[in-house]
């Protein structure tokens, strides 16, 4: 059960947790996402000011702020950006590292609400179960200018913003739903080059899974696992004279990516491969 959740059962802890919330103390989770500047691919992080969106007379700007992790999950970078309203950011591993990383991690984003912005957050609907999120897009591209473009899709579950310091803290450590997950995206084996998994553990407790090529029948086919302590990533590659044997063998037209136990809530991996001799493509699994 969530702590919104119980929050939920106690009256008088609504009560105050209303109260809490009307006051500008809504919790903010930042979006966690995959960067790779590595093995010819340079990525490029792509921010917007929501705010000025959804609150169109606060002509007023925001900072965010950004963290690099390396694939160990140690700090890269720490920088804040200041997005003008209705504006937009596009920045180059350059410009939050201060130099050309030859890197790959996650890379955290927290989009601050500017002081006008936060006391009307209580003029949203349902704000007792209100989160603030920002999501935002990471594009992938090669020496030859071809573009793949993702958008975040889970947080960084470790810390939360915003919110009064003990439900912070209760929040970032909530238990996660670490359940199974199997791809429903079928590869197809005779045109399939490459194929790479990324894994990450957006949570702040290490966890274990096990990457997995499978059948269309859900049979194992391939697997290797990883171990990720708090904010690492690791980008396994499936053999190549493995993809070549399901495709001299036959027996498989298509397979699918699965792992044994995702390490967050929505922490779904990302998949890069290379179809038919093309460039690489990159999409959530």
């Amino acid at each position: 059960m969530s702590v919104l959740s119980s929050l939920s059962r106690n009256r008088v802890a609504q009560t105050g947790y209303r109260r809490l919330l009307e006051s500008g103390f809504v919790p903010r989770r930042a979006f966690a996402h995959y960067f790779m500047n590595t093995a010819g691919i340079r990525s490029r992080v792509h921010l917007q000011n929501y705010y000025s969106m959804f609150f169109p007379d606060d002509l007023t700007p925001v900072d965010a702020r950004v963290w690099l992790y390396d694939s160990q999950g140690s700090l890269l970078a720490h920088r804040t950006f200041s997005i003008p309203a209705f504006g937009q950011l596009y920045l180059e591993m350059e410009d939050i590292a201060g130099e050309n990383l030859d890197s790959e991690g996650m890379i955290v984003v927290d989009v601050l609400p500017p002081k006008a912005t936060r006391h009307k957050l209580k003029t949203l609907p349902n704000i007792q179960a209100l989160t603030v999120q920002t999501p935002f897009w990471v594009s992938y591209r090669d020496a030859d200018d071809n573009y793949m473009y993702v958008h975040s899709i889970e947080v960084y579950r470790g810390r939360v913003f915003g919110a009064v310091w003990p439900l912070n803290q209760v929040m970032a450590h909530a238990t996660q739903a670490r359940a199974p997950w199997e791809s429903w995206r079928l590869l197809d084996v005779n045109l399939l080059d490459e194929l790479h998994v990324i894994v990450m553990n957006h949570s702040a407790t290490p966890g274990t899974t096990e990457v997995r090529v499978i059948s269309q029948a859900g049979d194992v086919l391939w697997s290797e696992e990883v171990s990720l302590k708090t904010r690492e990533s690791r980008r396994v590659s499936v053999p190549q004279d493995k993809i070549n044997e399901w495709r001299l063998a036959g027996e498989h037209d298509s397979v699918r990516v699965s792992l044994s136990t995702i390490l967050s809530d929505n922490g779904k991996p990302y998949v890069l491969m290379r179809y038919g001799g093309g460039p690489l493509s990159m999409h959530h699994g």
